[in-house]
């Protein structure tokens, strides 16, 4: 195993998708269909609160950014590529003693989309980041395979997003994290293969001109499951996460960025 188990997430936490990490706090939500509620976890499992943003849907919650004062939640999710609108919602950043927050609103459209063909499109995203000043959204490309990354401002407001680079990793990936001071870029994605899925970590340096893919490295997580959330601990390890899938449980754990080799499992 190369993953380090954490904690075990309660059972009310199910179906986390996401992370974020501030002040030794681990913030975490459930995705489709659930309420649209963030909760605060301490690094043993231990739910600290619970903050509902008041004026915002769980359609198909997917993923957590951050940077120094906000959350951007992203309800991107789009398994059956039915939705022609997506919505990023921005918040402030709670404290413990929160009861509801209200978000300002980051609304998108895909150029070029097209709806149907739901087995085999590029149009779903589970996997946002902060840059800077930007969010970089990576879709989850049934059709080609490759993740597709986004830029977009990380303020309010309605944009029609381009694809600004695509990434070829023959696999789905579920989620993303950029570190703020190394620019760092880590991905999650999975690959299904003959003998079943097969979850992957990805390492690659950013730009202000997109991700430089040629100096990437991957590894295979172990234990398999259902990985979908990643956030950096420090410059040498990421937390991560997985849903009650393969163990019965959903949880936490690490991984240490040296175990990432450069070309495996391309």
């Amino acid at each position: 195993m190369n993953v380090e188990f954490v904690t075990e997430f309660p059972d009310l936490l199910e179906e986390s998708s996401a992370l974020a990490l501030a002040d030794e706090v681990v913030w975490t939500l459930n995705d489709s269909g659930n309420s649209a509620v963030l909760f605060a976890l301490s690094l043993q499992g231990q739910v600290l609160a619970e903050v509902s943003i008041s004026n915002a849907r769980n359609i198909d919650w997917e993923s957590l950014a951050q940077d120094e004062s906000h959350f951007f939640v992203a309800d991107t999710g789009n398994n059956l590529n039915s939705r022609d609108r997506l919505v990023i919602y921005r918040i402030p950043k709670p404290r413990l003693d929160s009861e509801n927050i209200t978000a300002e609103l980051i609304s998108i459209r895909y150029a070029g989309y097209e709806s149907g063909n739901m087995s085999s499109h590029n149009f779903d995203a589970e996997a946002l980041a902060v840059r800077g000043d930007e969010l970089w959204l990576f879709s989850k490309n049934r059709g080609n395979g490759n993740s597709d990354l986004y830029r977009l401002p990380k303020l309010p407001g309605n944009y029609v997003v381009e694809i600004s680079q695509s990434l070829p990793m023959r696999s789905l990936v579920t989620a993303a994290d950029i570190h703020p001071e190394t620019s760092e870029l880590v991905l999650i994605s999975i690959r299904r293969e003959d003998f079943g899925a097969q979850s992957l970590i990805w390492f690659a340096p950013t730009t202000g001109d997109g991700v430089d893919w040629e100096r990437h490295r991957v590894a295979h997580l172990a234990p398999s499951d259902q990985w979908e959330a990643v956030v950096w601990l420090d410059e040498a390890e990421v937390l991560l996460s997985h849903e009650s899938n393969a163990r019965g449980f959903a949880g936490l754990g690490r991984f240490q960025k040296r175990l990432a080799n450069q070309g495996l499992a391309d």
